[in-house]
């Protein structure tokens, strides 16, 4: 066997060795945004997450520090999916207005995909965040005030281009996005009888009637 071909078997040892370990991290977060959704943090053990995901409970350690670990990294990883869908939507052409309703539109979308996600959100109580006080200001919260400022930042173009009303850009980008979350509780506490995605027109249309410059 040539040097030449010893090193290319190392490279595709090493890539499948990548990819099982890639495949195992997606099934453990998996596993867990549906338990800790469904039992929340306190109740939710690791023993319970690794049999979710068909593994053996020591190889969650291999890709998370510990419970707390897991259960941030499953908001973040969530919220980064959702902050570049949005990026993605906003740079196509279009009004300042017309990409606000576009985000309304795409944040429903992806909360009814994601379900359990917002219910972990939810489950978020004042002693859960002061628990993890550090951690989620570190990686979590910052991702939500990326996505906050650039919805703030879309408010303050259509205000310029007088399509909205002069008002205080940051707290109407906060109603806006309380909108979509009140929706999707309902939704949620009404057995998800229809589809979310349907209400991203009242979701609009609320904060449009509220907020445009007549």
């Amino acid at each position: 066997m040539t040097e030449r071909s010893v090193k290319e078997e190392a490279m595709i040892k090493e890539e499948i060795k990548e990819k099982r370990k890639n495949n195992q991290k997606d099934k453990i977060l998996r596993a867990g945004e549906r338990i800790f959704a469904r039992k929340g943090f306190h109740l939710t053990t690791l023993e319970e997450i690794a049999r979710g995901a068909n593994l053996a409970k020591g190889t969650i350690y291999l890709h998370f520090l510990n419970k707390r670990d897991l259960f941030i990294s499953i908001i973040e990883k969530k919220l980064d999916i959702l902050l570049r869908k949005i990026k993605e939507e906003v740079k196509e052409e279009g009004s300042p207005a017309e990409k606000i309703k576009k985000i309304t539109r795409v944040h429903l979308g992806f909360l009814e995909q994601n379900k359990n996600f917002f219910k972990i959100l939810q489950s978020l109580s004042g002693e859960y965040k002061r628990e993890m006080e550090k951690e989620l200001t570190e990686r979590v919260i910052k991702k939500n005030a990326n996505y906050l400022e650039l919805v703030q930042h879309l408010i303050e173009e259509a205000i310029k281009k007088k399509q909205i009303k002069p008002l205080d850009a940051r707290k109407l980008a906060v109603i806006l996005v309380g909108i979509v979350h009140s929706l999707t509780i309902n939704w949620i506490s009404q057995g998800e009888k229809y589809p979310l995605f349907e209400d991203h027109s009242l979701a609009w249309e609320i904060f449009w009637n509220g907020a445009r410059l007549n």
